[in-house]
């Protein structure tokens, strides 16, 4: 079964707006496996209690994911186009629309969000507060949730990666769906082509 999901954000700006679409292919992964009790899940209650934009944070979770064996994942193809506006002479943020194909189930669209501008580019993150319930499964609570969205001024380039990791309110072991999205790809002035 496929899913098509699209989101949508706005921050008000006032001045010329460029048009960038950004193709991007990858793939998202799922587990339900559960981390055994080691100094690795401490890092994950370490990622939860630090602000999630560290460095440190981050680290903890991708050294987290390393407990799992290749063949835990369940790896499928996905294809991820992101619209983005900015005022081209400030090079900042005005608004993003993306669309996932397949979307993973697990996407939030009312996430709260935040943008930054670098020398570079720009960068939109996607989170969730730990210990919440989640808005579509609430059955489920938010272990971690972040998704970043990024381009590049001057590679042309984009990518997106995210992981959300979700626990059952009643404790289930390996029930628990962590989810890992990585893709990338060109970004281009957006026009039409017909």
């Amino acid at each position: 079964m496929r899913f098509l999901v699209i989101f949508f954000l706005t921050f008000p700006v006032i001045g010329e707006t460029s048009k960038i679409l950004c193709e991007l292919e990858g793939y998202y992964s799922v587990t339900y496996k559960d981390i055994k009790k080691t100094y690795l899940s401490e890092g994950i209650e370490l990622f939860k209690n630090l602000a999630r934009q560290t460095q440190q944070s981050l680290f903890l979770l991708q050294r987290a994911k390393t407990n799992f064996a290749e063949e835990d994942w369940q790896k499928d193809k996905i294809y991820i186009v992101q619209y983005w506006e900015v005022d081209s002479d400030k090079e900042t943020f005005k608004s993003l629309t993306h669309t996932f194909e397949p979307s993973p189930a697990w996407l939030n669209p009312e996430a709260e969000w935040s943008a930054t501008k670098s020398d570079t580019g720009v960068t939109v993150i996607h989170s969730m507060e730990t210990d919440k319930t989640h808005p579509i499964f609430t059955d489920y609570k938010i272990d971690v949730y972040r998704i970043s969205n990024t381009f590049n001024w001057y590679t042309g380039k984009g990518q997106i990666s995210g992981d959300i990791w979700l626990n059952k309110k009643d404790g289930s072991k390996n029930k628990n769906p962590k989810v890992e999205i990585t893709a990338s790809g060109r970004c281009e002035s957006q026009k039409k082509k017909f």
